[in-house]
């Protein structure tokens, strides 16, 4: 499901420790910080930590309504390299306002961070296996974009600067 041991990567570059944790499958509550899934967002107010919602491939943010407000983050799973719904669920969600950390889990790595941090995402959980050092170094390949962003304002497109 989701391996929340992993450190985070940062948009600015920098490589945090993941507080998160799941709820066990006995149902006790971690303490601290904890992850649900939609179907566990019954359970959002016994959470004493910050908060954090996984969005998988079913869970779309157009479709079904989730409490933004009472959420610190989202976790958006992406299953593969050649799935995209992850980016549109991201755009999805800061159109509708969520201004909380959008964490990107599941088949990241360097080559998807600029794409990812021009979607809205604000942090990523790379691939075990993958090198988070050598994947930092990813955010900043591409310094001028070619195609207008929604989600980042003021993305230069098609400019000389």
């Amino acid at each position: 499901m989701l391996n929340t041991a992993l450190s985070v990567l940062a948009k600015d570059g920098t490589i945090h420790h993941n507080t998160y944790q799941l709820m066990g499958e006995d149902g006790v509550f971690p303490q601290g910080d904890v992850v649900l899934t939609t179907e566990q967002l019954e359970h959002l107010p016994n959470i004493s930590g910050k908060k954090a919602l996984l969005l998988t491939v079913n869970d779309s943010p157009e479709i079904n309504p989730f409490p933004l407000e009472q959420l610190d983050a989202i976790f958006i799973q992406f299953v593969g390299f050649t799935d995209g719904r992850g980016y549109s669920f991201a755009t999805l969600l800061r159109r509708q306002g969520y201004q909380g950390e959008l964490r990107a889990v599941g088949d990241i790595f360097r080559d998807t961070l600029n794409y990812l941090k021009r979607s809205g995402f604000d942090s990523f959980a790379i691939k075990e296996g993958k090198d988070i050092e050598e994947a930092a170094a990813g955010l900043n390949d591409f310094t001028r974009p070619y195609q207008y962003s929604t989600a980042v304002p003021k993305a230069n497109y098609q400019t000389g600067v």
